[in-house]
């Protein structure tokens, strides 16, 4: 019974910053986080106790550091060096505008290690990160990559993948 309540209260949580990032609001960053705290929220790391450590690019443009320190659903740390997401201890890595090359790199350096990657800057989504951000105009989505999920060792919930660009066309 526990677990059917903590259920339903995370998807009502997923469900609200889904849709919140939905409405075109303008504020991109807010929108990003939402999506980044409710894709985290629903997902699972072997072995891990505690909150999973956020690791963010620099180079992101669309994620808010400041909102993302008043959450409590992940630990953020800012890396300023693509090399540093290698030594840094990261269980989630957001991508900004590093290139293609420069990401699946770092992937592959990270091998065999349970890390969930989001990118916002491959919105074809068919190789690299495991989620990818969509930007139209202020509206964002996100995509899933099932092979490199499956490759990063971390699960998530059906029903984020339900509510991806794919699974809502």
């Amino acid at each position: 019974m526990k677990f059917i309540r903590r259920f339903l209260i995370l998807t009502s949580i997923f469900l609200s910053h889904y849709a919140l990032s939905m409405t075109g609001d303008g504020d991109t960053q807010v929108s990003t986080n939402k999506i980044v705290e409710g894709i985290l929220s629903f997902s699972y790391w072997p072995n891990l106790a505690g909150q999973p450590l956020l690791c963010v690019s620099k180079q992101a443009n669309y994620f808010n550091m400041a909102q993302a320190a008043d959450n409590h659903i992940y630990k953020v740390l800012a890396i300023t060096d693509p090399t540093e997401f290698i030594s840094a201890g990261c269980n989630a890595i957001y991508f900004g505008q590093e290139s293609f090359k420069e990401q699946d790199d770092i992937i592959h350096s990270l091998s065999g290690k349970n890390i969930l990657t989001i990118t916002e800057s491959n919105a074809d989504c068919v190789a690299g990160a495991s989620f990818c951000l969509i930007r139209r105009q202020h509206i964002f989505k996100f995509s899933v990559n099932l092979d490199s999920l499956t490759r990063s060792g971390v699960r998530v919930n059906a029903d984020v993948l339900l509510l991806s660009k794919d699974g809502d066309e």
